[in-house]
């Protein structure tokens, strides 16, 4: 079991020179991310299917213990009606899945995050955990409050997967969703002396049983605090 923890993207010019050395070019950057950190999630795959070329890029820039969540494309988790809708995404879906499978042993985990108007469908969700390839996990981010229920994360589980953990108060869960992984997303701009040591012991408490993924908010925030961002990543990795 091991614990995985990184930002959102990783190709950011602001992060010179506080996070990159200021000589390293720019088709270096996720070379030296990963010399720091152990995991990167990605939002490019979001937008659209990637080139095969691109995907063995970046499985070739990254050593063997690091691990990408790859986010789910938009067509796939956007579109209008349920949560996945039927035939006319199959396509779609296939290529994504085919697509991502040339990451390899890089791909840890697929992350499909919903729009907040999407509300609680029993059947939808049913429909999706059917088509989920089962030889990757998977980590699924609800934003509408009608999800939050203990039925939804053990139907989850119970499936292989689990329900992500977005934190956006600098605030500190006691336990995280079950299933065969946890996925956390750390998106306060500042967390406590207090509040980051004990996320850092539940992360690692967590990671005894199983695979965790934990990634920082990477967006207007220094690169040197420790508190907040790719700072609380490189301090969180340095602890474990």
């Amino acid at each position: 079991m091991a614990l995985y923890v990184g930002t959102s993207g990783w190709a950011y010019r602001e992060w010179k020179p506080g996070f990159y050395p200021a000589g390293v070019p720019h088709r270096r950057l996720l070379e030296h991310y990963s010399s720091q950190l152990t995991a990167c999630e990605i939002n490019a795959t979001f937008y659209r299917v990637q080139l095969d070329s691109t995907l063995l890029k970046w499985s070739a820039a990254t050593p063997e213990g690091f691990r990408f969540a790859v986010k789910a494309h938009r067509g796939l988790t956007h579109a209008r009606g349920g949560l996945v809708t039927g035939n006319d995404k199959r396509s779609l879906h296939q290529r994504f899945v085919k697509s991502v499978s040339l990451l390899g042993k890089r791909l840890g985990v697929v992350l499909w995050q919903f729009p907040p108007h999407k509300q609680r469908d029993d059947g939808g969700l049913e429909t999706l955990l059917d088509t989920l390839p089962t030889n990757y996990r998977h980590a699924l981010e609800f934003r509408h409050p009608s999800w939050d229920a203990e039925a939804v994360s053990q139907r989850i589980a119970a499936a292989g997967a689990t329900v992500v953990v977005s934190e956006i108060e600098g605030d500190v869960r006691s336990s995280l969703p079950p299933g065969p992984l946890a996925y956390v997303r750390l998106r306060g701009n500042h967390y406590s002396e207090q509040a980051r040591t004990q996320w850092l012991k539940l992360l690692q408490h967590e990671a005894m049983e199983r695979d965790v993924y934990a990634f920082t908010k990477h967006e207007g925030l220094p690169t040197g605090d420790p508190y907040g961002g790719v700072g609380l990543a490189q301090w969180l990795v340095q602890r474990v």
